[in-house]
C-alpha cells in the first residue's frame, strides 16, 4: 500500500486546559532520525543522527554516545522559532516515506525522516508543541520577543559555558603538555641510562676478556716453569713409562703368539678326533665287509660241495644220454654260478685287503 500523509494533529492548548498532556508534550525527547544532506530540500543523501528537543530547540549528534547533556555541543542546532512543521507530499522525498519538513520564513529547510508513521506523528506533534508552548508558568507570560530575548541570553551562557570550557580544555592541555615534556625528559633519561648500561657491559667485557687472557698467559707461564723445574723427573717417567709401553706390547705379543697357538692346537685336536672317530668307523665297516666275506665263501663251499655231490649221485645213476645231457647242462650251470660267486668272493677279499691296511695307515 502506498503511503498517504495523514492529517496534521491539532496545536497544543496552553496550560490550564489539559495539564496532562501538556506536560507529557513538553518532555524532553529523543531519538534516532534521518536528514537530508545539505539542510535544503534538494540533498539526496540521508544521514541517520541523535535528535534531541528540548524548548523551541532542535539539536542533533552523531550518535547518542556523543550527548550526555545539555552542556555537550550538537553537531547542529535547529530554531523553532517562526519554523513551519509541515508533512511531505505522497511518496516522501526519492521515493523515501515518513518524511516531514521543518521550513523557515527566510526560505532555509530541513528535511527529516522518520523509521514509521507513527513516529513521524509524534516528532511533529512534538516540534509544534516547543514552538507554540512553553516549559513554565513565566514562560507564559512573556511575550515572543521577550521569549526570544531570553532564549538569546541561554544561548550567550551557553556560550560564555563553553568558553570556560574550553578555558578549561587549555589547561588540560596545558597540563597535558607538561606531563608528555615530563615523559619526554624520562624517555631522554632512559635513553641515557640505557647508553651508560651498554658501556658498562661493554667495559665489563673487555674486563672479562683481558682477565680470562692474563689467567691462560699465567696458565702457561706455570706450565713451562713446572716443566723447568721438574724436568728431570719428568724425563725420567717419561722413560719409565716407555719401558712400561715396551713391555706391555711384548706382552701383548706373547699373548698374541699364544693365542695363535692355542687355536692351531684346538684346530689340530679336532682334526684328530675326527680323524680317530674317522677310522673307528672304517674299521667297523670293514669288519663288517670281512664278516660278509666269510659268509659268502662258506655259502659258496657248501653250494660247492652240493654240486660235487649231485654231479656223483648223477654220475652212480647211469642214467641215459639225454638224461646225462641235461644233468651235464645243469652242471655246467652250477659250475659257471659257482665261479661268479667265487670270482665274487675274491674281489670282495681283495676289497677287504685293500681297505684294512688303508683304515690302518690313516
Amino acid at each position: 500500500a502506498r503511503y498517504k500523509p495523514r492529517p496534521a494533529p491539532p496545536l497544543c492548548s496552553m496550560p490550564g486546559d489539559a495539564d496532562g498532556d501538556v506536560e507529557s508534550l513538553l518532555q524532553t525527547r529523543q531519538g534516532f532520525l534521518s536528514k537530508l544532506g545539505g539542510g535544503q530540500e534538494k540533498g539526496h543523501k540521508w544521514n541517520r543522527r541523535w535528535f534531541v528537543l528540548r524548548d523551541n530547540i532542535l539539536m542533533y549528534f552523531n550518535s547518542p554516545k556523543d550527548f550526555t547533556g545539555f552542556r555537550d555541543k550538537p553537531s547542529g542546532v535547529v530554531l523553532l522559532e517562526e519554523a513551519n512543521v509541515r508533512e511531505s507530499g505522497e511518496g516522501g522525498y526519492y521515493g523515501r516515506p515518513f518524511t516531514f519538513v521543518l521550513s523557515h520564513s527566510g526560505g532555509e529547510s530541513v528535511v527529516l525522516a522518520a523509521e514509521t508513521e507513527k513516529e513521524m506523528v509524534e516528532w511533529m506533534q512534538a516540534v509544534r508543541t516547543s514552538r507554540l508552548c512553553v516549559t513554565d508558568a513565566e514562560a507564559a507570560a512573556m511575550s515572543e520577543a521577550q521569549r526570544q530575548q531570553a532564549a538569546e541570553a541561554d544561548i550567550d551562557a551557553a556560550v560564555h559555558r563553553r568558553a570556560d570550557a574550553e578555558a578549561a580544555l587549555a589547561t588540560v592541555d596545558k597540563e597535558l603538555s607538561e606531563v608528555q615534556k615530563t615523559h619526554r625528559e624520562v624517555e631522554a633519561e632512559k635513553e641515557r641510562a640505557e647508553k651508560e648500561l651498554k658501556e658498562l657491559m661493554a667495559r665489563f667485557k673487555l674486563r672479562k676478556s683481558l682477565l680470562h687472557w692474563r689467567h691462560r698467559k699465567l696458565t702457561f707461564s706455570f706450565r713451562a716453569l713446572v716443566t723447568i723445574v721438574f724436568e728431570g723427573r719428568i724425563d725420567k717417567a717419561r722413560g719409565a713409562k716407555a719401558s712400561a709401553d715396551a713391555r706391555m706390547a711384548a706382552a701383548q705379543q706373547e699373548l698374541e703368539a699364544a693365542s695363535a697357538a692355542r687355536q692351531k692346537a684346538e684346530v689340530a685336536k679336532r682334526k684328530s678326533e675326527e680323524m680317530y672317530v674317522r677310522e673307528l668307523e672304517l674299521k667297523k665297516q670293514s669288519e663288517a665287509e670281512e664278516r660278509e666275506g666269510d659268509r659268502l665263501a662258506a655259502h659258496e663251499a657248501d653250494l660247492r660241495a652240493e654240486a660235487e655231490q649231485e654231479v656223483g649221485v648223477l654220475k652212480q645213476a647211469g642214467l641215459g644220454k639225454l638224461s646225462l645231457d641235461r644233468e651235464r647242462q645243469e652242471c655246467l650251470d652250477l659250475r659257471m654260478q659257482l665261479e661268479r660267486c667265487r670270482a665274487e668272493g675274491e674281489l670282495l677279499q681283495t676289497k677287504l685287503k685293500r681297505r684294512v691296511p688303508t683304515g690302518k695307515s690313516k
